[in-house]
């Protein structure tokens, strides 16, 4: 058996829940690990794949040109969208 140094005040956290479980401290911190340990394998763990190995259809997608910039000093595009109405309406 190991031992496990945490401040008094968790212990005396753990100490009531657990009570208030029925349950002992040592039970409780056990069961607490065992349904942290269950939750982290249920994750599922996605990786990043490289361009190369994703669908021939995604890596298309991916090279597609982006369809405009915005100036830096446009944040909100403030100049692009005076410059479409320009456009559209003649002004």
């Amino acid at each position: 058996m190991e031992t496990i140094a945490i401040s008094t005040a968790a212990y005396n956290y753990a100490k009531e829940y657990a009570k208030s479980q029925n349950l002992s401290v040592d039970d409780w911190v056990v069961k607490l690990i065992n349904r942290y340990i269950e939750e982290s394998s249920r994750k599922k763990r996605f990786k990043m794949l490289p361009v190369e190995e994703l669908a021939p259809e995604l890596q298309e997608i991916m090279k597609m040109p982006i369809a405009g910039t915005i100036d830096a000093d446009d944040i909100n595009a403030e100049k692009e969208r005076m410059l479409y109405y320009k456009e559209k309406y003649l002004l």
